[in-house]
């Protein structure tokens, strides 16, 4: 592992343009082993990353989730870092995981025409279908196909929506939020994704999985409230 490997890697899984790393330092030299011999460390106080001559691509991406929980959830966790690990080495770069709706729009200079990504909103009760097409009427009129709109319940309700950037879709998912007040009401919180090219979309359930675990982690009162009225 050199700098320029780790430019490469990063740029490929779409992180280079990511605010988290900007302030980001990478030393590559040998780790001491003490109880036992660390694959790679991460000093939050000055945004360093230090990694041995031999390190993985997976060792690079488990540091680098370190700093993104920091920088976007004040998380340090090791459960947070292999989330991060595992969601990039599939494919999907994780852009944002938490509960600012607002925060949305400005995400959307993360994608460049023609990249893909995903927007997964959860909810605190289902919602109706008055609601759905309220919300999905909103994403016609813009001279290019609407995304596509998918709603289930996984531990609790959330729906998924999966775009191609043309127009700025995070930037008018985030105004169609806003403007049905009783969804923005009733939402927990919300993940973005960017997918890499080559890799289809799968079924919305089993890449909710990872970004429900980040984003109700804080709202787990609401959810058990949820579990308890079903």
């Amino acid at each position: 592992m050199d700098f320029q490997e780790i430019e490469s890697i990063m740029a490929a899984k779409g992180l280079s343009g990511d605010p988290a790393f900007n302030s980001l330092h990478f030393l590559v030299e040998e780790i001491p082993c003490f109880n036992g011999c660390p694959l790679g460390l991460f000093y939050p106080d000055s945004a360093t990353i230090i990694l041995p001559p031999d390190a993985t691509d997976s060792a690079l991406l488990h540091e680098l989730g370190h700093r993104h929980g920091q920088y976007y959830r004040d998380d340090l966790s090791e459960v947070y870092a292999e989330s991060f690990r595992k969601a990039h080495e599939k494919g999907r770069a994780l852009l944002y995981a938490g509960t600012r709706l607002e925060k949305l729009p400005s995400l959307g200079a993360l994608f460049e025409e023609g990249e893909k990504g995903a927007v997964e909103i959860t909810f605190n009760r289902p919602l109706a279908m008055d609601e759905l097409y309220a919300l999905k009427d909103q994403f016609y009129g813009y001279g290019e196909a609407p995304p596509r709109f998918f709603y289930g319940v996984d531990e609790v309700p959330f729906i998924r929506i999966e775009f191609t950037q043309g127009v700025n879709w995070p930037v008018i998912i985030g105004a169609a939020m806003a403007g049905v007040a009783v969804l923005t009401a009733a939402s927990l919180g919300y993940v973005l994704y960017k997918a890499a090219k080559d890799m289809p979309w799968i079924v919305p359930v089993s890449l909710f999985a990872f970004g429900m675990y980040m984003v109700l982690r804080a709202a787990s009162g609401e959810v058990k409230k949820y579990k308890a009225r079903r």
